[in-house]
């Protein structure tokens, strides 16, 4: 399995006006580059500990093949036995056995899942299930949705005048055009309609961390070409266009980060490798995201 980042982040979570300042330099500073690089550098390091992505950014995740659904007695290793008799807590095998979990939180959308097939050899794509409108919820540039009439809705226009691409939702149900290519206006948005929308073929959970990804209740998995990375899917995660979604607490991390690089710029120092101060990673540890039960396989 491999993670690569196919959409570069629009901005960076910390402006470089305020990374010069906490190092305690004027926004002129000779050294604005160094400051803008270190800001990068943070925050990817910070994005490789926490598994997050702290800006919208477009990943394409690749895996081998499709998990697939064995319903044998081996999935007793899942769950024993007793653990039907628990409903509170139960959940199905197929569930279990056909999960795939994404690399990068918090989700915003899946776009598709492009596989070789298995008979044709041909390169052939899945789409989700895409989620219905919400009140007063922020919506990126190019989020999909399903309206009440069974069209797809894009949004393809924020009204809000500054750099965050990122708006909200009005507080009652649109008109919905139903005509191709018609808008609907709606709150800070303007949606266009897509015509009907296509046949889904997987559901995605953009609420857990990590992130799960579900073939359509009822179905499987297609089936793949042996070859390396026959799975490829593609997402967007962050915390929003311009980052300042970013928790207070990743924020002062990286802040801190920047000016440890800065004033530190040796690899060793004092006799130790310059890893990451114990205080930037206390700062970071409950964003973490931590798989407490990791698929098998």
């Amino acid at each position: 399995m491999y993670l690569r980042v196919v959409s570069p982040p629009a901005a960076e979570p910390i402006a470089l006006t305020d990374a010069l300042s906490f190092v305690k330099q004027p926004p002129n500073s000779s050294d604005s580059v160094l400051v803008k690089t270190l800001i990068q550098a943070a925050r990817e390091r910070v994005e490789g500990f926490l598994a997050r992505s702290l800006v919208n950014k477009g990943y394409v995740q690749a895996i081998d093949s499709f998990p697939y659904f064995v319903d044998t007695i081996m999935s007793q290793r899942a769950y024993p036995p007793s653990y039907y008799s628990l409903p509170q807590y139960s959940t199905t095998l197929w569930n279990y056995s056909q999960m795939i979990k994404l690399l990068r939180s918090p989700l915003v959308q899946v776009s598709k899942i492009v596989y070789v097939d298995a008979q044709s050899g041909n390169n052939l794509t899945l789409l989700p299930a895409l989620p219905n409108w919400q009140a007063l919820t922020e919506y990126t540039l190019g989020f999909e949705i399903e309206d009440s009439n069974g069209n797809l809705q894009v949004v393809t226009a924020v009204t809000e005048g500054d750099e965050d691409s990122t708006s909200l939702s009005g507080q009652n149900t649109p008109a919905w055009s139903v005509v191709l290519n018609g808008t609907t206006t709606d709150g800070m948005l303007t949606w266009t309609c897509m015509g009907p929308v296509p046949t889904p073929g997987f559901v995605f959970d953009s609420v857990g961390c990590p992130p799960r990804l579900f073939p359509m209740p009822g179905s499987f998995w297609p089936p793949v070409l042996y070859v390396p990375n026959a799975v490829q899917i593609f997402f967007t995660a962050g915390y929003g266009a311009d980052g300042a979604a970013v928790p207070a607490g990743i924020k002062v991390a990286l802040l801190q980060l920047i000016a440890h690089w800065y004033f530190n710029r040796e690899p060793v120092a004092a006799g130790s490798a310059a890893e990451i101060p114990q205080h930037v990673e206390s700062l970071l540890w409950n964003e973490r995201v931590v798989d407490l039960a990791p698929t098998a396989g």
